[in-house]
């Protein structure tokens, strides 16, 4: 082989390495970017997932906030209905009082008036779900003050004020008082976390 045929090959192979090497540069650089873009992609989609994501909580706590208004305008009138009732026949019996047939009689109106707010709160509908643990507990108030007040008749109607054991009245007044905050503490809970405060403060 001649000399010049040698410069030829080595030339040849020399542009054929250089292009090799150009060629591993170049794909390394475009699978860079292609990497760069998948990330880039990626980092959209996740962004968009994020986005629609908190469109749907907002669309949820909008309508959670709509629901939480209606129900409480219906349980309000009937809470506020029935706390007037319950003082009105309150003052009753701490006025003046005849004879114990009259306490009876008040005693039955203020244990009708509990059963019928409890009926009434049953029949509201569907109660929005941050309600439910509220709802339990309003239950469970307007349940013990339906005891307390069928214990408190039966002591009237007992004749035996002298020997009647009170202290089961008292033990369930206090527990009444108790479940009674317990509800509102929860009602109050739930509506700040809404920012529905107002509608506490404009019935209270």
């Amino acid at each position: 082989m001649s000399g010049l045929s040698e410069k030829i090959i080595s030339s040849v192979l020399v542009v054929i390495m250089v292009g090799l090497v150009g060629y591993n540069v170049f794909s390394v650089e475009m699978r860079k970017i292609e990497a760069q873009r998948q990330l880039e992609e990626i980092a959209r989609l996740e962004e968009e997932r994020a986005r629609i994501e908190r469109e749907m909580l907002e669309e949820i706590k909008s309508k959670e906030t709509k629901e939480l208004v209606e129900y409480y305008q219906n349980y309000n009138l009937l809470k506020t209905e029935f706390v007037k009732k319950a003082a009105e026949l309150s003052e009753k019996m701490e006025g003046e009082i005849i004879n114990i047939e009259q306490l009876k009689e008040l005693t039955t109106q203020r244990l009708n008036a509990a059963e019928d707010f409890r009926r009434k709160l049953t029949q509201i509908g569907d109660v929005p779900g941050p309600l439910e643990t509220f709802y339990d507990y309003e239950l469970e108030f307007i349940a013990s003050d339906i005891e307390t007040m069928s214990l408190v008749w039966s002591y009237y109607n007992s004749g035996s004020y002298s020997t009647f054991d009170d202290s089961e009245i008292e033990e369930l007044y206090k527990n009444t008082n108790l479940l009674l905050l317990k509800a509102e503490e929860e009602l109050q809970r739930v509506y700040s976390q809404y920012d529905l405060e107002y509608l506490l403060e404009e019935s209270s």
